[in-house]
C-alpha cells in the first residue's frame, strides 16, 4: 500500500516537473512519510486563548508552537495526551484543523461592525467557526452547503462553536449570485475540489484524478465563483480557496473571472502575512495567465510544512451583470417562531440575572440578538437574519436558549456551554475523581454539597474551573444533563 501510494504520488508530480525543480519534487516525496502536525484554533466565545492553551499544554503533555498567520491558533508537535480525546474538545473550546486551512479565512480584513457573510460550502464547518471568531459572532453569517447529507454534520460544529449569529441553508451555491446580488460585504468559497494536494494523510488518502474530472471541477468552479462574487457588494472581500493544486482547479479558474469580468475585481497582495513565498502560477500546460494571479497563494507542502492549498484575496470593485432570480420563500410565521412578550422576556432576563449572574440583556445589544419562542422552546434569533432573509427557509438558525416550563427556565446545553464562564452564580464543583464518570453521561449520586438541592439547574465545573455542562441538583443526586452526542 505504502508503496502505491508512493507511486501516485510520483505520477501527481510528474505533471509539474516543468515548474518544479528535481529538488522540490525530491522534498516533497521526503515529507510524505513525515508527521503533519495537527492544528488548533482557540475558541475566543468560550475560553481566553492565551490562558487557555498554557492550560492545555500542561495538563495534556503538549509541546506547541503558534501558527504565525493566525490568531489564537497553534500546532501541536508533541503530545501525551490527544488534543482530540479532551473533555475541553468536547465542549468546544477548540477546534482541530489542519495550518493550511486556517489560510483561507485569515486574509479577510474584517473592518465591518455588522458584517453580512456568505461561506458558499460550508461544511464541515471549521471555516466557518473561523469566520465566527473573525466577525466577532456580529452581523450574519449564511453558511450554506449543498448537500443536505452534509448539513447534520456542519449544524453539529456550529452548535459545539457557540456561534449565535448564523444560519444554514440547504441550496446549490451557484445561485446565491442571482438570488442576492449586491448583498455580502464578505464571501468565503471553498470550492469542492480534486482534494490533489500532494501531502496525504490518514483522513484523505492521495486519490488519482483524471484530466476529464478536473475540467469537470473546474467548470463548477467557475460558476460558484461567479455567483459568490455577484452576491458579493462592491468593495467587499472574496476568498476563493481549494485543498487541490491542480492549476486547472485554481489559477485558470480565478483566470476565467478575470477574462469575463475585466476591471470587475483585483487579487490582493497578501504575501507580507506569511514567512514563506508561495506565488500563484502564470502559466500552465500552454496556458498564460492573467498576471494578477502571480498575487494568489500556492502552498506547496514542501515550502510550508502543510497540506498542499490554493487559495486568493479578492477585492470588488464594480458591479455584474446579474439575472435576477427570486430566492426561495417561506413565510417566518410559517416556523412558528414568536417574538416573546415584553413580560416574558423581562421574568426571562431576570431569572438568569438572579441564577447565574449574566446581564443577558447586555449580551442581546452587543451581539444584536432577540428572543424568540416556538411553543416551549426559547431561541436567540440573529436581528440581521429578521432584517434581510426572513423569508428564506433555513436548516438551523441562531441558538437555542432553553425550555419555558411552568413560568421556569430551563437553560440549554448550548447556552450554558457558550456564555458558562461569564456565570458569577448557579455553578457547582465537583471534585477529580468525579470527572470521568460525569463525562461519560453518568449521575453523581450523594453528592457533599452545601447547596439545599431542590431541582436547581446548575452549571458544573472541575476543580481547575472547567465547564463541564449542566446538572439538576435534587436531593439524592446530581442529574447529568449533557446532551448525548457529547457522551
Amino acid at each position: 500500500m505504502a508503496l502505491d501510494a508512493s507511486n501516485k504520488l510520483n505520477q501527481s508530480l510528474q505533471r509539474f516537473s516543468h515548474i518544479l525543480s528535481q529538488a522540490d519534487i525530491q522534498a516533497i516525496l521526503d515529507i510524505r512519510e513525515g508527521p503533519l502536525h495537527t492544528g488548533i484554533r482557540l475558541n475566543p466565545l468560550k475560553t481566553s486563548p492565551d490562558e487557555a492553551i498554557r492550560n492545555l499544554s500542561e495538563r495534556y503533555g503538549w509541546k506547541i508552537e503558534p501558527i504565525h498567520f493566525c490568531n489564537n491558533a497553534w500546532k501541536i508537535l508533541g503530545a501525551e495526551t490527544s488534543p482530540g480525546g479532551t473533555i475541553e474538545h468536547r465542549m468546544g473550546a477548540y477546534y482541530l484543523q489542519d495550518a493550511a486551512s486556517m489560510v483561507p479565512v485569515s486574509l479577510f480584513e474584517v473592518n465591518q461592525p455588522e458584517p453580512l457573510i456568505l461561506d458558499l460550502a460550508a461544511s464541515p464547518g471549521g471555516k466557518t467557526t473561523h469566520l465566527i471568531d473573525r466577525s466577532g459572532d456580529k452581523g450574519l453569517i449564511i453558511a450554506n452547503d449543498a448537500s443536505q447529507g452534509r448539513i447534520p454534520a456542519l449544524r453539529a460544529v456550529l452548535e459545539t462553536w457557540g456561534g449565535i449569529n448564523q444560519v444554514i441553508t440547504n441550496y446549490p451555491g451557484e445561485s446565491f449570485g442571482e438570488w442576492f446580488p449586491e448583498t455580502f460585504d464578505i464571501v468565503l468559497l471553498d470550492a469542492p475540489c480534486s482534494m490533489e494536494n500532494l501531502r496525504p494523510t490518514p483522513n484523505h488518502p492521495l486519490r488519482e484524478t483524471s484530466t476529464d474530472e478536473r475540467l469537470r471541477l473546474k467548470e463548477r468552479q467557475i460558476q460558484l465563483l461567479t455567483s459568490g462574487l455577484q452576491a458579493l457588494k462592491t468593495g467587499g472581500q472574496l476568498v476563493y480557496a481549494t485543498c487541490s493544486l491542480a492549476p486547472e482547479e485554481d489559477e485558470a479558474v480565478i483566470n476565467a473571472l478575470l477574462n469575463k469580468y475585466p476591471d470587475t475585481f483585483e487579487i490582493e497582495d497578501v504575501s507580507k502575512q506569511f514567512q514563506f513565498k508561495a506565488p500563484g502560477l502564470t502559466a500552465f500546460e500552454g496556458e498564460t495567465y492573467h498576471p494578477q494571479i502571480i498575487k494568489a497563494l500556492r502552498l506547496w507542502p514542501h515550502l510550508t510544512n502543510m497540506s498542499g492549498f490554493f487559495c486568493a484575496l479578492l477585492t470588488k470593485h464594480g458591479e455584474m451583470e446579474t439575472s435576477r432570480e427570486t430566492p426561495p420563500n417561506r413565510e417566518f410565521s410559517s416556523t412558528h417562531l414568536e417574538p416573546l412578550k415584553k413580560d416574558v422576556e423581562f421574568e426571562i432576563l431576570d431569572q438568569i440575572e438572579t441564577n447565574y449572574g449574566l446581564d443577558l440583556e447586555k449580551v442581546l445589544d452587543a451581539h444584536s440578538l432577540e428572543l424568540f419562542q416556538r411553543f416551549d422552546q426559547l431561541f436567540l434569533i440573529p436581528q440581521k437574519y429578521v432584517e434581510h432573509f426572513s423569508t428564506l427557509p433555513y436548516e438551523y438558525i441562531g441558538m437555542p436558549l432553553g425550555q419555558w416550563h411552568q413560568n421556569t427556565l430551563i437553560p440549554s446545553h448550548a447556552f450554558a456551554s457558550r456564555f458558562g464562564r461569564e456565570f458569577t452564580r448557579g455553578k457547582i464543583v465537583i471534585e477529580e475523581s468525579l470527572v470521568g464518570m460525569w463525562v461519560s453521561g453518568r449521575d453523581i449520586r450523594y453528592l457533599q454539597t452545601e447547596m439545599i438541592p431542590k431541582g436547581q439547574y446548575l452549571l458544573v465545573n472541575d476543580q481547575g474551573g472547567r465547564n463541564l455542562g449542566l446538572g439538576k441538583l435534587l436531593p439524592k443526586r446530581l442529574r447529568n444533563m449533557l446532551p448525548r452526542g457529547l457522551i
